[in-house]
């Protein structure tokens, strides 16, 4: 499954949505393991690191939580459906809000991996072009 190009949307905002989706419908249900990062990684066609963004906005909102060397799991009980979207962890820091430092450098954060983004477009598209010219011709 490919996201789309023409969003402007980042990557690993589009991939957060879609799994928040599933979780909020049912489809991941409390307590389950969510796809790792190499899983989105292969099924989206994004870097690893735009799918580990993903699931840090996800921890971040407190709908998924990690168990080092075991994955990620969707939240039980889930957080209200009013809890913020902006990748402010208000809901995973007991309702506190976000210290200045966290915001800065989860901008910092979106900011580098859009362009991590941006790069590996342009580093496909070169290797199609190298791809096509070391084809041989008939």
């Amino acid at each position: 499954m490919k996201l789309p190009k023409d969003s402007d949307t980042p990557p690993y905002r589009l991939v957060a949505e879609e799994l928040r989706r599933q979780i909020r419908s049912g489809r991941l249900k409390p307590g389950e393991r969510v796809p790792s990062s190499r899983d989105l990684e292969a099924t989206y066609e994004i870097a690893n690191m735009t799918a580990r963004s993903a699931l840090r906005v996800l921890r971040d909102e407190g709908l998924i939580y990690s168990m080092p060397g075991r994955g990620n799991f969707v939240a039980d009980p889930l957080p209200a459906e009013s809890a913020p979207k902006g990748g402010a962890p208000e809901a995973a820091s007991g309702g506190r809000m976000p210290t200045p430092e966290y915001i800065e450098l989860s901008e910092r954060l979106d900011a580098i991996n859009a362009r991590l983004d941006s790069l590996l477009q342009v580093f496909q598209q070169l290797g199609g072009v190298m791809e096509a010219k070391q084809s041989p011709k008939k």
